[in-house]
């Protein structure tokens, strides 16, 4: 493979770096650098044609700019006929940032502060499998909005063949897909068609902003994200062991209950250390290894710290009712002690078989843990009781400081339990 690529950007150091990691990719790759200001001045005179890939450096000003800001000149580029493939390297921006590029016709979007090696190659590869792009004008004519009743398994989508419906929600459905390019099957999340034409994909461009900066195996694999024919798109890591929800509907010992949330404490971890809220831990987003290991998925409503009191007005709540903590359902600021009381709730149905809340109604369950008094453990587990109060706790400043103070909690659980002899394994207690 001999690419010809075409490197826009003032910045020396990025400039040098991405040459390194080109002539270690395709040492036989023809690589063009240009300042920024040349390539806008030049762009009409330009043969694109003489491309295979444009990387373009962009600075979208700070974190709460307009998410259009910065892209003027990737929109311009992608109105030229025969236009190659562009991968932006974004300065600044936000999470909407990255949506606002890839409607633009971007094939790929990596923010500055996060690029590395790994994710600039697996970028460059995408990039040169796209094809060049027309007109903005025919490709916006390509998203007009489908109509509500459109058959999702119908949906065309490049490199991926969808073989069966995992799950859907009300904004989304999940496919088990083949992948052409990764050559395996992967988890793919297609958007439903918008009732509002203007309305904003903010949640794929949340989750595929917050996974892109969480590299960890708690926390799911992200392998493609983009826009096909109006729709959002993300490719994802596959599980075909299910997921915890799966898991609840056998019987689980105390000690395996103390294990699962332990690692899903330890997964917490990564995410707060990110600076970033879950928002929405229950178990369908908590999916299952072979070797018992657990994964993290669903970041769709995964908020930075600073800005987890935003969009969590009552009226326009998002997350599951049964796992809300009572700050989330009523609509106050949020940290990680949310993420910490939602996984207390997990523990409990995992050491009791139900959930503590119930209700005829989202809003009966939520104001169960505002106001509610949490049902006990079975007599079994009562010696867990503190441990789950410390966890789910109704006033936060109650509840464990961070979720690593909960995992040595919950080691020094374990610690403690001995299966009592000649009882099944379900049956543990306390010393």
């Amino acid at each position: 493979m001999t690419p010809r690529i075409l490197l826009v950007t003032e910045e020396r150091e990025l400039r040098d770096w991405m040459r390194h990691h080109l002539d270690i990719l395709w040492p036989e790759a023809t690589v063009t650098d240009m300042p920024v200001t040349r390539f806008s001045a030049a762009l009409v005179e330009l043969n694109l044609l003489d491309f295979d890939l444009i990387v373009l450096s962009a600075n979208c000003g700070e974190e709460d700019a307009d998410p259009g800001d910065g892209l003027d000149l990737l929109r311009a580029a992608m109105a030229v006929r025969g236009c190659p493939p562009m991968i932006v390297i974004a300065q600044g921006g936000n999470e909407l940032s990255a949506a606002e590029a890839m409607r633009a016709g971007a094939a790929d979007y990596l923010p500055r502060s996060l690029i590395n090696a790994q994710r600039m190659a697996n970028a460059l590869r995408i990039g040169l499998r796209a094809p060049r792009r027309g007109r903005i004008a025919e490709r916006r004519r390509m998203r007009r909005p489908q109509r509500l009743d459109l058959d999702p398994d119908t949906l065309d989508l490049p490199q991926y063949s969808l073989l069966h419906k995992l799950g859907e929600s009300s904004r989304a459905a999940v496919y088990l897909a083949y992948s052409a390019t990764l050559g395996r099957n992967v988890a793919l999340k297609i958007s439903k068609p918008s009732i509002d034409p203007g309305e904003e994909c903010q949640e794929f461009a949340r989750e595929y902003a917050a996974i892109s900066a969480l590299r960890n195996p708690a926390i799911v694999d992200i392998y493609d994200y983009g826009f096909h024919d109006g729709r959002e798109f993300i490719a994802m890591e596959y599980f075909p062991c299910g997921d915890l929800k799966m898991r609840l509907q056998q019987p689980m010992t105390t000690i395996e209950s103390l294990q699962y949330a332990h690692r899903i404490c330890a997964a917490l971890e990564v995410v707060h250390a990110a600076g970033l809220v879950h928002r929405d831990l229950k178990p369908p987003n908590v999916m299952l290894r072979e070797d018992g290991s657990i994964v993290l998925i669903d970041f769709g409503l995964a908020k930075h710290l600073d800005k987890a009191h935003l969009n969590t007005m009552i009226g326009v709540l998002r997350g599951s009712p049964y796992y809300m903590s009572p700050e989330q359902a009523q609509g106050l600021p949020l940290d990680g002690r949310s993420d910490i009381y939602s996984c207390g709730v997990i523990l409990y149905e995992m050491l009791s078989g139900h959930r503590p809340f119930l209700g005829s109604t989202a809003v009966e369950v939520m104001q169960q843990h505002v106001i509610g008094e949490r049902p006990a453990l079975p007599p079994e587990c009562a010696s867990l009781e503190p441990l789950l109060h410390r966890m789910m706790a109704r006033d936060r400043d109650e509840r464990f400081g961070s979720a690593s103070e909960v995992c040595a909690a919950l080691n020094g659980a374990q610690d403690l339990i001995t299966v009592q002899p000649g009882h099944p394994d379900s049956s543990v207690t306390l010393q």
